[in-house]
């Protein structure tokens, strides 16, 4: 399934399965951006950072594969988008002051490509906005559980579509690349769920939302999950952490 696909399929639940960005999230983007006036959010989705960006005055251009996650975001009021991959954007070089991108590099195998091309584009800033993976990796138990929750989904007549690649490109990896000139790591709300049930909603919400998965069919899944493999209620809060990544856009250029 292409990426343009597979987010216009969730374009429609997604701002449901997704928190919204914290107060002090938008604070410190707006503080690290606070030198630029024109910043461009590379892989704008429904502009979750565009919206709180443009209510401070920044002169935001959103750029995105898909049409149906834009479609939302120029709803939400966002002015300027274009369609575009964050690896091949259709503007001149240094025509915006920042770069910015939000949860694009996981979607993406060469982090570089994407590093390079946001320098390219941006005349004084990049920053990247890079989740902290080390919490909770692809072995952890709720990986486990997801996978088994498809498993099960596909026994009873629900078999779900694949999720595209995820890559979880650390900070060292970037460093390695281009050592950034500046990482502030922010503590995000936490991911909860007051059950197993809405916990895996939360997860995945196209599954539920969507139709993909009848809310019958649904708890019939969570209850063999439960029986299979019993969870501590704490563990249905998860901690979310982030780092947001800043490179001067010189050091970037000098990639190319």
């Amino acid at each position: 399934m292409s990426r343009r696909v597979e987010f216009d399929q969730i374009a429609p639940v997604y701002d449901e399965t997704r928190r919204p960005p914290s107060e002090t999230e938008v604070q410190t983007l707006v503080g690290l951006l606070s030198e630029c006036q024109t910043v461009l959010d590379a892989g704008v989705g429904t502009g979750r950072y565009a919206l709180p960006l443009q209510a401070n005055h920044f002169q935001v251009v959103g750029a995105d594969l898909s049409v149906e996650m834009m479609r939302r975001a120029r709803a939400k009021g966002i002015r300027s988008l274009l369609r575009a991959d964050v690896r091949r954007l259709p503007l001149r070089d240094r025509t915006m002051d920042a770069a910015f991108t939000a949860h694009v590099l996981q979607l993406i195998p060469d982090p570089r490509q994407v590093l390079v091309e946001l320098g390219r584009v941006a005349r004084h800033v990049v920053l990247v906005l890079l989740p902290e993976w080390s919490e909770h990796g692809p072995s952890s138990r709720w990986h486990e559980l997801r996978e088994r929750y498809r498993e099960l989904a596909a026994e009873l007549g629900y078999p779900l579509p694949e999720r595209g690649q995820r890559y979880r490109h650390t900070l060292e990896e970037l460093t390695a690349i281009a050592p950034p000139a500046l990482v502030r790591q922010v503590q995000g709300p936490s991911t909860t769920g007051r059950d197993l049930s809405e916990w895996l909603a939360r997860w995945d919400g196209r599954t539920i939302a969507g139709g993909q998965i009848p809310p019958e069919v649904h708890e019939r899944i969570v209850q063999r999950l439960k029986a299979e493999r019993p969870v501590e209620p704490a563990s249905w809060t998860r901690p979310r952490s982030e780092r947001f990544v800043l490179w001067k856009a010189t050091d970037l250029q000098t990639l190319a």
